[in-house]
C-alpha cells in the first residue's frame, strides 16, 4: 500500500481538477509498471472515495471548523479524503493511517493533519444525520448522491422508483464488450477469452455483445482490445446504433462522434460499405477519434472538426440517417462514473439543455426528407430527454416519432409517440434514453 499512496493521491487531485477516473488511471497504467493487483487497488480507493464523496467530505467538515475544504490545496484535500476513507470506510487503525500518510503531508494553518484525523476517527456516523429529516436529505447520505438530484428523481417518478435507481449507485453495472466485426468474429473472441479464463455470457438482445462476468486481467490489457478486435461498450450505447438501422449506400452523420464507440459500431453494421461523416468540436477528442477509427479498421470515414451546431454552414450534404448523442449530464452513468455526480451542478443542466436543443434543431436541417434522426443520451433527467423531444416535435410538424426498435428497455408513451428508456435497476446497464425521429417525405 505504501508504494501506491503517491499514485492514489495524484489520481485524487486530478479527478478533483475535473478529469475522469478512467482517463487518469489509463495514463498511470501506461506510465508505470503496475501489476494487475496494484492497478485494482488504486482504482478501488479512487473509485470508492468518489462514490461516497459527500459522506467523506461531511466527516471532514464536521470534524474541523478551522478550515474550508474548498480553500485548501488539492493535495491536502486528497490526503484528508484518503485518510477518511481508510478510517471510516475501511476501518483502519488511526495510528496505522497516520504513519502511512505522514511522508505525504505538511502543516496547514499550523494545524497538524493528525489532529483532524483523530477527530474524524472519533466521530460517529449518527451525528452526520442530525437535522436531516426529509427523505431526500437522508437518501443523499445513504446513496451518496447530491440532494438536488434525488429531488429531481422524486419529481419525475416518485420516491419508490427513485430509490430503486439510487440503490444501483451502490453497485457496479456489468461490463460489456462488443466484438468488432471489421477485425474479428465472435468465435475467435470467445475462444481467446476461454483460453485466458475470462468468464462471459453472450447477450441475447444485442448481436456481438459479450457480458464480462469475471476476468483475471483488465480487459484493456488483453491482446484482443489492444488490436482493436473488441470495443468496451455499454449495452445501452450499442442499442443506439441498432435503432439507427443504417443501410448500405446511405449517407450517415454522427454529430457528436468522439470517442467513437457508436461510430465504429455503425461502420461494423455496414461492413464499411457506406460513407460515414463523424463530427466533433474538440482538438483532443478529434485526435482520439482518428486514432480509434484507425485502430478499429473503420473506413471510409470523413472526420470533421467543427461545431455540430453550425454544421450545415460548412457542408452542402444532407443525410439519410443522423445519430445525435449530444453532451449531457451523464446522470445515467453514476454507477460506473461516480465523479460525474459531483462535477454536475444544478445550474449546469440548463447549459446542457440549451446545447441539446440547438443540436437537434441543426440535425433537422441536415436530414433528408424521409430520413431519420436518432436522439440518445446517457441521462435520466427528463429535461434532457422527454422535454427536448416534446418541444422539438411541437415546433416541427414535419417530424414524427417512430417506435425505436429493437426493444431491450422500457417503451414509454409520450403525447407524440413512443421512446425507449433503460434503467440501471431494470436492465443492468447505464440509464439511457433513445428517440427515433423521422422527417416526413
Amino acid at each position: 500500500m505504501n508504494t501506491l499512496i503517491p499514485l492514489i493521491l495524484t489520481s485524487l487531485e486530478q479527478v478533483d481538477e475535473g478529469r475522469s477516473i478512467r482517463t487518469i488511471l489509463r495514463y498511470h497504467i501506461q506510465d508505470n509498471d503496475l501489476t494487475n493487483y496494484d492497478e485494482s487497488r488504486i482504482y478501488y480507493h479512487v473509485f470508492e472515495i468518489y462514490r461516497k464523496l459527500n459522506l467523506i467530505d461531511l466527516y471532514i467538515k464536521t470534524s474541523s471548523s478551522s478550515f474550508s475544504l474548498r480553500k485548501i490545496s488539492f493535495r491536502m484535500r486528497a490526503l484528508l479524503r484518503l485518510a477518511t476513507q481508510l478510517l471510516k470506510v475501511e476501518k483502519e487503525n488511526i495510528n496505522h493511517v497516520i504513519e502511512l500518510l505522514k511522508p505525504h503531508y505538511k502543516k496547514i494553518n499550523d494545524l497538524e493533519l493528525e489532529n483532524i484525523l483523530h477527530s474524524i476517527n472519533n466521530l460517529q456516523e449518527e451525528v452526520l444525520y442530525e437535522n436531516k429529516h426529509d427523505f431526500a436529505s437522508k437518501a443523499a447520505l445513504r446513496y451518496f448522491t447530491p440532494t438536488w438530484i434525488i429531488r429531481k428523481f422524486i419529481r419525475q417518478w416518485g420516491e419508490a422508483f427513485a430509490e430503486k435507481i439510487l440503490s444501483t449507485f451502490l453497485t457496479t453495472i456489468p461490463m460489456y464488450v462488443r466484438v468488432n466485426d471489421l477485425k474479428s468474429n465472435m468465435e475467435e473472441i470467445t475462444l481467446g477469452f476461454e483460453e485466458q479464463e475470462i468468464a462471459f455470457t453472450i447477450d441475447n438482445g444485442i448481436p456481438n455483445l459479450l457480458r464480462i462476468e469475471k476476468t483475471p486481467i483488465p480487459i484493456p490489457r488483453t491482446i484482443e482490445f489492444q488490436n482493436g478486435k473488441i470495443v468496451i461498450q455499454q449495452k445501452a450505447s450499442a442499442l443506439a446504433s441498432l435503432v439507427l438501422d443504417p443501410k448500405s449506400n446511405e449517407l450517415i452523420l454522427d454529430m457528436c462522434a468522439s470517442p467513437g464507440s457508436k461510430t465504429s459500431h455503425i461502420a461494423a453494421l455496414l461492413d464499411n460499405k457506406s460513407r460515414i461523416t463523424a463530427v466533433d468540436i474538440n482538438d483532443e477528442r478529434i485526435n482520439i477519434l482518428r486514432n480509434r477509427m484507425k485502430k478499429l479498421g473503420v473506413k471510409p470515414i470523413d472526420i470533421v472538426q467543427g461545431d455540430a451546431k453550425q454544421f450545415s454552414k460548412i457542408t452542402s450534404d444532407t443525410f439519410d440517417k443522423i445519430l445525435l448523442d449530444p453532451p449531457c449530464s451523464s446522470s445515467g452513468t453514476y454507477s460506473s462514473r461516480p465523479e460525474n455526480k459531483w462535477k454536475m451542478k444544478q445550474r449546469d443542466l440548463r447549459w446542457y439543455v440549451d446545447l441539446q436543443t440547438d443540436l437537434l434543431k441543426e440535425a433537422a436541417h441536415l436530414v433528408k426528407p424521409n430520413g431519420v434522426i436518432v436522439y440518445s443520451t446517457c441521462s435520466l433527467f427528463h429535461d434532457e430527454n422527454h422535454n427536448i423531444i416534446s418541444s422539438f416535435l411541437q415546433e416541427n410538424e414535419d417530424f414524427y416519432l417512430e417506435t425505436p426498435l429493437p426493444i431491450i428497455g422500457t417503451l414509454s408513451t409520450t403525447p407524440h409517440g413512443e421512446v425507449q428508456e433503460l434503467f440501471p435497476h431494470l436492465h443492468e446497464t447505464e440509464g439511457f434514453f433513445i428517440a427515433k425521429i423521422r422527417k416526413r417525405k
